[in-house]
């Protein structure tokens, strides 16, 4: 049913994966932070350190910490923490690169969602430089070609009637639930909780299948940046027998 599931949502233009092969490890989020960046520091961006020749007008950043968005035991999404410094001599170009910052990163969609989530100003004595400091999060998907909208599908929970039969052999009805776990900007959650509904709802596909799929129930497991991640859960019944 997994595959058939992934199918059915695929032909919605939903790109869907098995929550068993997603991977965090696949992601980089280097180019986005740099394609975010560059412009505001007019492409003098460096990790960690300044090379000697740098201009006094320039940026810094490095990787902070990584941590994961898991539903249901699966990492579906990895989240990066990365600390970015902007420096001047002067505080009106730190002032203007700071809002064309805080703008872009506002503006930003897509596969990768950033957000700023802390920020402060300094100045420097030593190297006479005023600095902005920013705390940037950046949330990518586990999968090895991201687009969204996107959904995780993976087998949840199964329930099993008694057995029907009076005898030594045995017929159970078993219920088996599934969830499919989207990822989607903010705006677009309900069009594609919606077209999901339209792919799914009566699907039937198992040969052991003796009821198609119904919906069994949602709710928003977490939000980073403009993702929502928007668990949905559907069931079907299957026999078995000995």
């Amino acid at each position: 049913m997994i595959d058939s599931i992934i199918t059915a949502l695929g032909a919605e233009g939903i790109t869907a994966a098995s929550s068993s092969e997603a991977d965090p490890s696949r992601t980089d989020t280097v180019p986005g932070l740099v394609a975010l960046v560059d412009p505001v520091v007019s492409s003098a961006l460096w990790p960690l350190n300044l090379p000697a020749d740098a201009p006094a007008t320039n940026g810094v950043y490095n990787l902070a910490g990584q941590s994961s968005i898991e539903v249901d035991g699966y990492r579906l999404g990895r989240v990066d923490t990365y600390v970015l410094s902007l420096r001047s001599p002067t505080f009106d170009p730190l002032r203007t690169m700071s809002t064309e910052l805080i703008e872009r990163v506002a503006a930003q969609s897509g596969s990768e969602a950033w957000e700023i989530t802390d920020a402060a100003t300094d100045y420097e004595f030593d190297q006479k430089q005023y600095r902005a400091h920013f705390e940037l999060q950046a949330t990518s998907l586990a999968m090895a070609a991201p687009e969204l909208p996107a959904a995780f599908v993976h087998p949840v929970h199964a329930d099993a009637a008694p057995n029907a039969l009076g005898t030594m052999n045995v017929r159970q009805t078993v219920t088996e639930h599934i969830a499919v776990v989207l990822v989607a900007e903010q705006a677009e959650v309900d069009a594609q909780r919606r077209a999901i509904e339209t792919a799914l709802l009566g699907l039937e596909t198992p040969p052991d299948a003796v009821a198609p799929l119904e919906y069994a129930g949602g709710q928003r497991v977490a939000v980073s940046g403009s993702h929502v991640y928007w668990r949905e859960l559907y069931r079907y019944d299957r026999l078995i027998r000995s």
